[in-house]
């Protein structure tokens, strides 16, 4: 496939950026719609697409930048991770392989059903359950980013891969501080 000519490659951090502000824009309109508080979205957006067109035209002037490719191996930038997959990949590494020098409990995802009958997973964590099941859907990237990986001794079940450990080593490096830490794209 051809890329036209003059078109800057996509920045997956500058995507990455954009969909946590468009993120935040819907938080906020759900939440003020909710308690009764006045409600200006579209100056909201106004003012992100502002944004994104003064930093796109200063781009311009200096050219294209420069995109980091993404490996195929080692650990993922924490913010490149899908937002749902995220929040459930933050649970499973924080109950699985721990922080902050407390020791890890090598739990795994079983199968499961979720309350709305769709398939699932669940953590298991040997000591105790986590109560709380992830969906499919919502595992299935993290599969496919190479996070998570299927159990050597059962492919029934799933762990965090060397590539998932070494994704949340180096966010707890950075501070470990989820969501703050996606702050700094």
């Amino acid at each position: 496939m051809t890329m036209r000519s003059g078109r800057p490659p996509s920045d997956p951090y500058r995507k990455a950026r954009f969909r946590e502000i468009a993120r935040e824009i819907v938080a906020k309109d759900r939440y003020n719609r909710k308690y009764g508080l006045s409600v200006d979205t579209a100056g909201t957006i106004a003012n992100a697409l502002e944004r994104a067109y003064r930093e796109g035209t200063r781009d311009g002037e200096r050219g294209p930048a420069p995109v980091a490719e993404q490996p195929d191996s080692g650990p993922i930038e924490w913010a490149l991770i899908p937002p749902r997959p995220r929040d459930a990949f933050w649970t499973i590494c924080l109950f699985t392989l721990s922080r902050g020098g407390r020791p890890a409990s090598s739990g795994r995802l079983v199968p499961a059903i979720t309350e709305r009958g769709t398939p699932g997973w669940m953590l298991d964590l040997q000591e105790r359950t986590y109560e709380k099941l992830f969906g499919d859907r919502t595992i299935a990237p993290l599969v496919r980013l190479g996070l998570i990986a299927e159990a050597s001794d059962d492919p029934a079940h799933r762990v965090v891969s060397k590539r998932g450990e070494e994704t949340w080593g180096l966010f707890v490096q950075r501070g470990g501080q989820y969501p703050d830490d996606l702050t700094h794209l």
